[in-house]
C-alpha cells in the first residue's frame, strides 16, 4: 500500500513538475518579447528625442526669422509712409507749378 501511495505522488509531482516547466517556459518566452518590445520602445523614445532636438532647433530658428521679418515689416511701414509723404509732396509742387 505504502508503494502505491509512492508511486501516486511520484506520478503527482511528475505532472506537476510537467506543468511547472510548460509554465516557466511560457513565462520566459514573454519575458522576452516584453524585452523585445521595451528595447524597441527605448529606441522609438531616443528617435522622438532626437526629433524633439531638432524641432527645437527649426523653432528657434523660425523665430529669428520672424523677428527679422517684424523689423523689415517696420522698416517698409516706414518707407511707405515716406513715399506717401514724397508723393504728396510732388503733387503739391506739380500742381503749384501748374497753377502759375
Amino acid at each position: 500500500m505504502s508503494l502505491a501511495v509512492f508511486l501516486a505522488a511520484l506520478a503527482a509531482l511528475g505532472v506537476f513538475a510537467a506543468f511547472a516547466y510548460g509554465r516557466v517556459k511560457r513565462m520566459a518566452a514573454a519575458a522576452e518579447a516584453i524585452e523585445a518590445r521595451l528595447e524597441a520602445l527605448a529606441a522609438a523614445a531616443d528617435e522622438l528625442e532626437r526629433k524633439l532636438a531638432s524641432a527645437e532647433a527649426r523653432a528657434e530658428e523660425v523665430e529669428r526669422h520672424a523677428r527679422r521679418l517684424q523689423g523689415s515689416l517696420e522698416r517698409l511701414s516706414v518707407l511707405t509712409w515716406a513715399l506717401g509723404d514724397a508723393r504728396k509732396n510732388v503733387v503739391r509742387l506739380r500742381e503749384a507749378y501748374l497753377s502759375k
